[in-house]
């Protein structure tokens, strides 16, 4: 036996998967995205014009070279062996007298922040920074 209802049917849609699949589209191409093309920030070291190496001497200079040579008061140490860069840094005279640190204009910039964190670790408060011109 067949009712007959007076009730009208309505046509619904049900949207609750069609934003759970709207969010997952937008999770997957969150994901996948680029955001930049390169995660290093282009940082170009400022240029003087006062400063020549080797006519500015003093009693306490570190020079950063490009090639990763550090050179402390005439004594040559690479980058990748901090200890004895360390140890170096630690042996300077911290007197009244200022560090004059130099780097070249191609050297990394995390080379001259690693040493003026080794600077700062020993109680160097002041640190004269210098470009140099290659």
């Amino acid at each position: 036996m067949k009712f007959i209802s007076n009730e009208k049917s309505s046509f619904s849609i049900e949207i609750t998967p069609l934003i759970d699949i709207v969010f997952l589209l937008v999770i997957f191409f969150v994901v996948t995205s680029k955001v930049g093309d390169s995660q290093f920030l282009s940082l170009d070291l400022p240029k003087t014009e006062s400063f020549e190496y080797k006519t500015v001497q003093s009693k306490n200079e570190i020079v950063v070279i490009s090639s990763g040579s550090i050179y402390v008061n005439d004594n040559v140490f690479d980058i990748n062996d901090i200890d004895k860069l360390d140890q170096a840094i630690f042996e300077l005279e911290n007197s009244d007298s200022s560090i004059i640190l130099s780097a070249e204009s191609d050297s990394l910039h995390i080379w001259v922040i690693t040493i003026m964190d080794i600077l700062n670790k020993y109680g160097f408060n002041e640190v004269q920074i210098r470009t140099i011109e290659k």
